[in-house]
């Protein structure tokens, strides 16, 4: 189910089921870091690392992610949070939203999505999504020391299921897989992540995540 909701130049993509009555405020980042604007509905609980500027929150919806779509490569140094836009269905914080939606009615593991927010000027938008924040979840870069071979052989498992269900993951790394307090595998950052109505090969993935762990020094057992 899906909703749309405008607000001036924002347009704020939502499930009513999840989350029914948005503020396009939630999604700006700027709003969250004015603290006092949120003394009655909580404030920022984390900030992490990366290209984009992700916020762990705590308002009226819970406790959430919220992240800020940045470009990398040189052209960051230029225009670091516009993208061409070429049409809503296109933008990245609805892709993502929508893959991350299919997915987890899918029952797979991978943060609830609460609402996307595009932002259009002109000929270029701004883009951010909010999704439920996974408490006390690690990623595996940091937790790879604690890890025994039979939880090597879930992570494998976890990407063969979600390559079965469809999903090309273009960036498959050590910090994009999660483990939580209670051992649970999670997987998260779906930008520019395709889901097709037949199974992926799982192999690049695989590639991928062996590829970043090399990268990162890390062993498997």
């Amino acid at each position: 189910m899906e909703r749309i909701l405008r607000s001036g130049s924002d347009i704020v993509l939502h499930d009513p089921r999840r989350l029914p009555s948005p503020s396009p405020a939630w999604l700006h980042a700027e709003a969250w870091l004015h603290a006092e604007a949120w003394e009655r509905a909580g404030g920022i609980v984390a900030r992490f690392g990366g290209r984009g500027e992700a916020l762990a929150v705590d308002g009226p919806f819970g406790s959430a992610v919220l992240k800020t779509y940045r470009r990398g490569g040189l052209v960051r140094h230029l225009v670091r949070q516009r993208y061409a836009w070429t049409g809503f269905d296109r933008a990245r914080s609805v892709r993502e939203w929508r893959v991350l939606r299919a997915l987890f009615d899918a029952g797979l593991p991978v943060p609830e999505p609460l609402a996307a927010r595009v932002s259009r000027r002109g000929l270029g938008y701004q883009a951010a999504l909010l999704t439920r924040y996974i408490d006390g979840a690690r990623p595996l870069d940091r937790v790879a020391d604690e890890l025994d071979p039979g939880d090597w052989q879930d992570i494998d498992a976890l990407i063969d299921r979600f390559a079965a269900a469809g999903l090309h993951h273009p960036d498959l790394n050590a910090t994009n897989l999660l483990v939580s307090p209670d051992g649970r595998l999670w997987l998260v950052d779906f930008d520019r992540a395709r889901l097709r109505n037949r199974p992926a090969n799982p192999g690049p993935m695989h590639a991928r995540l062996t590829r970043s762990l090399t990268k990162l020094g890390i062993r498997r057992r």
